[in-house]
């Protein structure tokens, strides 16, 4: 019978590992932390423990080092009550210690959307037509981010590059072949923490800091781009709430050059996100104050596959995209993401 048992814990061992190993079998590099956390754990194991248990632990823990040990689960807890800002945080660590890996930075989705009247000005010239711009549009947006320095100097600081576009497509404008009518360009580049702090009584979960370009890449009186140095931190309140607070200070250009010399009057100088995942729903909430109107965007998605979650957003006030920085709209989408800033499966 003791026979039988390890034979089948060498089992589940091999199936645990088998997909990580096939694709590295001439690679010589040291498992990462979750890998060896997963290996540690399972020569340790009771029977009755599963491999989705031992990888939730070693999730979890990854990140901070800690050595986990896997004993009877605790069936009164739930995947729910584990901190969703962690898990990420551990998750992210693993994939990016393989090699060619990227990972998602701000929500990728595809939306269709209704305004409630779209900003017709800016194409009205070009196009020669009234109202140039339907109400129904397709939005989406990509976003992804790669480490470029791990651990500076020893420390815990990371430098990262991140790439996000968001592009507005009216699919079915078919007076005007479909056009983009607006892409944002958003490269940046920054420093980061993830190490966990004591601030004020509050959970410090992490900062950044670092250079951001923002673009639509037009030229002429279209044309609209500022360059930011941004910062932001990550506050913690619980195990399934945290708040984003970004703050940013646009670097001045010459007058001669300056195509949007009024945009910090709407865009203002940072924002303020709520993100609460309680369960298998994300809800976000985003402030930005401008000194003469304010930007609201709140959203909801809920995983409909181990890929895909369905996503809904709605956006009211100034700066819903370079192109209607100073223009005041109200945006209602509804659509697919591949991913949300916090989630659970």
């Amino acid at each position: 019978m003791a026979t039988t048992k390890n034979l089948l814990k060498q089992c589940v061992l091999w199936s645990a590992l088998l997909p990580m190993s096939v694709g590295s079998l001439a690679d010589t590099r040291p498992p990462s932390a979750l890998d060896a956390c997963i290996l540690e754990a399972l020569s340790t194991a009771q029977a009755s423990v599963t491999v989705g248990e031992i990888r939730q632990a070693c999730a979890s823990e990854a990140a901070s080092g800690k050595n986990v040990v896997v004993d009877q689960p605790d069936r009164s807890a739930t995947v729910y009550e584990q901190d969703a800002v962690q898990i990420r945080f551990a998750e992210e660590a693993d994939i990016e210690e393989r090699p060619f890996a990227i990972t998602t930075y701000r929500p990728n989705y595809i939306l269709w959307t209704h305004m409630d009247e779209p900003n017709q000005a800016p194409f009205q010239e070009p196009t020669g037509i009234e109202d140039p711009v339907q109400n129904n549009e397709m939005q989406f947006q990509v976003s992804i981010k790669a480490p470029v320095w791990r651990d500076m100097f020893g420390s815990s600081i990371d430098t990262y590059m991140t790439y996000t576009a968001r592009s507005y497509w009216q699919l079915f404008n078919d007076d005007l072949s479909a056009p983009f009518r607006e892409t944002n360009y958003e490269p940046e580049i920054y420093l980061q923490d993830f190490t966990d702090y004591e601030l004020f009584g509050a959970r410090l979960d992490g900062w950044g800091l670092g250079f951001n370009h923002q673009s639509n890449g037009r030229g002429g009186p279209t044309s609209r781009s500022w360059n930011r140095i941004l910062g932001k931190v990550m506050i913690g309140a619980g195990s399934d709430l945290s708040f984003l607070l970004r703050a940013w200070y646009r670097i001045p250009e010459d007058d001669d050059e300056d195509d949007n010399p009024g945009m910090y009057k709407y865009l203002g100088y940072g924002d303020i996100r709520a993100v609460w995942a309680p369960n298998r729903n994300t809800i976000t909430a985003m402030v930005r104050p401008g000194t003469r109107n304010t930007g609201f965007e709140l959203t909801w998605s809920y995983p409909i596959s181990r890929v895909f979650r369905i996503y809904a957003q709605y956006y009211n006030g100034t700066g819903e995209s370079l192109i209607d920085y100073d223009y005041d709209m109200e945006r209602i989408g509804i659509g697919i993401a591949l991913n949300d800033y916090l989630q659970r499966m």
